[in-house]
C-alpha cells in the first residue's frame, strides 16, 4: 500500500482548580470566565459565553436562535435540562409552501421547496428562544442577573473584536446571500465583499468587527429582561420586519414563546455513568440509544479504534439512526416511544441483531413500543434527517462540582441571512427542519418544535460531574458525543485526548472513518461488509463533528477545544 502524509492536529488542554470555560470562540470563553473570576457559578458562565459567542461567531447562534442547556448542580444533586428551541409559528400550515421537482440530498433528503423559501429568506424564520431560555436558566440556577451576564456581550457588539482568517471565510463562503439583504450585508460586509483577508502578520489583520445595533439590542435586554422580545418593543420590531417582506412570524408568536425546564433529565447510564440530556425531539436520546447498545459489547476489550469496537459502533449506530428516522420528533405532538428506545431492554433486543463479525447491509427499525410502558400505535414515521447545520457548543464548571453543556444554534450559517433593521438580530431558518411536505411526523404545523440533532449531555457518576459535552456540526454530533463518551468511560482517556483522537462518523449511508485509523482496522472493517469512506480531518471541509468539553479529574478541571476549529479555546483559572 503506498505511502502519504495526512493532516494532523493537536491541541493542549488546559487545566484549572477553580472554574473553567470551553467554547468555540475564545472571546467568548473568556466572557465567561470573566463571570466565574467574579464568583459566578457554572450556570452564570454559561449563559454569559452564550451572548458573547453569539456576537462573535454570528453564523453559528445568538439572539434570533434556539437550543438546549444541561445542567448538574453539586450541591442540590439537580439533574435538569433547559430547553429553548426554536419554534414553528403558528401561522405556519403543512401545505405552506410550494414544492419543487427532486429531493435536497445535501440537507435533509426532503422534497424540495420553490426558490428555497424554507432555507433562507423572511418565511424560513422560526421563532428564537435563546433569550427566554438564558433568563429562565439564570432565574432558577443562576447567581446573578442578566445584566451581568449579558455585559460581556454588550461590549464586544459595541467596542468590535478582531477578525481571523476564519470568520472571512464564513463571510465569503455566504456572500451571495448575504448581500441580497440590505441590513445584513451592512452588518457583516465591508462594501459587499468580506473584511480584508489577513495577509499580513498582525493580529486582526482583517479588520474589526462592531454591532452597535446588536449592542443596543443586548442593552434593551440587560436592562429590562427578556420581555423586551417576548411581547416587547424589540420582538415587536421584527415581526414587523419579517410580515412586512412576506414572512409569518408575529409579535403574538414571540409574546407566548416560554422556555422549559426539565427537571430529573436523566436519559439512562453508560457503564454506571448518569447521562444527563434532552428527552425530546433532540439528538440525545440517539446518543443514548447508541450507548445502551454499546454496553453490550467488549469495548474496552477490544480496544480503541480496534476493528471490534468500531464494527460494533457502526453496528449500533446504524440501530439508532433507523429509529431516530423512524420514530423520533415533537413528543408534545406526536406518539413517540421514548422510554422504549432507551429502555435496556430494548437495547438488549437491538444487540441480539448484530452479527459481531459481518456488517447487516441496512438496519431497519426495531420495534421501541413493544417496550413502552402502555404501548402505543406505531408513528406514521419520521423523514430523514442528515441536515449540515451550523451551531455552536459550550461548556462551564466551577470549583463547587457544578457542570454545564450548551448547544445553541441559528440552524444553517447565517440561519435566515435576514438582520432585522435597527435590532442588529440576525434571524434563524428554523423552519428548514420541518418536512415541506404534509403528512409526515415532522411535517409543518402552527406552535411545533422541530427534531434536531443539538444534544449537550452532562455526565455524572456518583453525585459528581465527570464531563460536560457537546459539539457542532448538524447530523455528525451525534456520533462525535457518543464517541467522546465511550473514550472517557471505556478507556480513560482525558478529555483532550479523546477529542484529538481520530474518529468516525456514520450518520450517512456509507460510515466515514478519519484517515488517521489504522489502514488494517479499515481493511478488517471491509471484510466484514462495510462500505467505509475515508477522510481527512481538516478545517475545511468538515467531514466531523466539532466539540469542545470539560473534565473533571480528581481536584482539577481539565477544558478541551477541537484542534480543527481556529477559533475554539478552553480558559479556566
Amino acid at each position: 500500500m503506498a505511502a502519504e502524509t495526512h493532516w494532523e492536529a493537536h491541541v493542549q488542554p488546559a487545566v484549572a482548580s477553580s472554574g473553567m470555560v470551553a467554547a468555540k470562540h475564545r472571546l467568548a470563553a473568556a466572557a465567561g470566565l470573566e463571570v466565574l473570576q467574579a464568583g459566578g457559578n457554572a450556570v452564570d458562565a454559561a449563559v454569559a459565553t452564550a451572548f458573547a459567542v453569539g456576537v462573535v461567531e454570528p453564523p453559528m447562534s445568538g439572539v434570533g436562535g434556539g437550543g438546549y442547556m444541561s445542567i448538574f448542580l453539586q450541591e442540590t444533586q439537580q439533574r435538569v435540562v433547559v430547553a429553548f428551541p426554536m419554534q414553528a409559528p403558528r401561522a405556519a400550515t403543512p401545505d405552506m409552501w410550494e414544492l419543487a421537482e427532486g429531493y435536497d440530498n445535501e440537507l435533509f433528503g426532503w422534497r424540495l421547496v420553490k426558490d428555497d423559501a424554507n432555507i433562507y429568506g423572511y418565511s424560513s424564520i422560526a421563532i428564537p428562544g435563546m433569550v427566554a431560555g438564558m433568563a429562565a436558566a439564570l432565574e432558577q440556577f443562576g447567581t446573578i442577573g442578566l445584566d451581568r451576564a449579558v455585559a460581556p456581550a454588550i461590549r464586544l457588539a459595541e467596542e468590535g473584536y478582531g477578525l481571523s482568517w476564519f470568520d472571512t471565510m464564513w463571510q465569503a463562503q455566504d456572500l451571495d446571500l448575504l448581500n441580497r439583504f440590505p441590513t445584513t450585508r451592512a452588518t457583516y460586509l465591508s462594501n459587499g465583499n468580506p473584511h480584508r483577508l489577513p495577509f499580513a502578520t498582525t493580529p486582526g489583520a482583517a479588520g474589526t468587527l462592531r454591532q452597535p445595533e446588536l449592542g443596543a439590542t443586548l442593552r434593551a435586554i440587560a436592562e429590562n429582561g427578556p420581555s423586551v422580545l417576548y411581547g416587547g418593543s424589540v420582538g415587536e420590531q421584527i415581526a414587523r420586519h419579517v410580515q412586512d417582506n412576506g414572512g409569518i412570524l408575529s409579535a403574538e408568536d414571540f409574546a407566548q414563546y416560554e422556555a422549559t425546564v426539565h427537571a430529573e433529565s436523566v436519559l439512562g447510564a453508560y457503564r454506571g455513568a448518569n447521562v444527563i440530556g434532552m428527552r425530546g425531539g433532540t439528538g440525545a436520546p440517539t446518543v443514548m440509544e447508541i450507548l445502551n447498545i454499546l454496553e453490550h459489547f467488549d469495548v474496552r476489550g477490544s480496544g480503541h479504534n480496534s476493528a471490534g469496537y468500531l464494527h460494533a459502533f457502526i453496528e449500533s449506530s446504524g440501530q439508532a439512526f433507523a429509529d431516530r428516522f423512524a420514530y423520533m420528533a415533537d413528543p408534545t405532538r406526536v406518539p413517540v416511544p421514548l422510554d422504549g428506545l432507551l429502555s435496556q431492554e430494548y437495547a438488549a433486543a437491538m444487540a441480539q441483531t448484530i452479527d459481531p463479525e459481518r456488517a447487516q447491509p441496512q438496519r431497519t427499525p426495531g420495534a421501541p413500543w413493544q417496550f413502552q410502558a402502555g404501548n402505543g400505535p406505531p408513528d406514521p414515521g419520521a423523514s430523514l434527517s442528515t441536515s449540515s447545520e451550523s451551531t455552536t457548543h459550550l461548556a462551564a464548571m466551577d470549583g463547587a462540582g457544578n457542570a454545564v453543556a450548551l448547544t445553541q444554534t441559528l440552524l444553517s450559517a447565517w440561519g435566515s441571512r435576514v438582520v432585522a433593521p435597527g435590532t442588529g438580530v440576525l434571524l434563524n431558518n428554523g423552519m428548514m427542519w420541518y418536512n415541506p411536505e404534509p403528512g409526515t411526523s415532522n411535517s409543518i404545523e402552527g406552535g411545533k418544535k422541530p427534531l434536531n440533532n443539538m444534544c449537550p449531555v452532562v455526565l455524572e457518576r456518583d453525585g459528581k460531574a465527570l464531563a460536560a459535552l457537546g459539539a457542532s456540526g448538524g447530523r455528525r454530533i451525534i456520533n462525535t458525543v457518543a464517541q467522546l463518551a465511550v473514550n472517557l468511560v471505556d478507556f480513560d482517556y482525558d478529555i483532550q485526548a479523546a477529542i484529538n483522537a481520530p474518529r468516525i462518523d456514520c450518520s450517512t449511508t456509507n460510515p466515514i472513518l478519519s484517515v488517521r485509523i489504522d489502514p488494517a482496522v479499515c481493511a478488517e472493517l471491509k471484510r466484514r461488509g462495510h462500505d467505509i469512506v475515508m477522510a481527512e480531518e481538516a478545517f475545511l471541509p468538515r467531514y466531523f463533528a466539532s466539540p469542545v468539553a470539560i473534565q473533571r479529574q480528581g481536584e482539577s478541571l481539565v477544558g478541551a477545544a477541537d484542534p480543527y476549529y481556529p477559533t475554539s479555546a478552553a480558559l479556566g483559572y
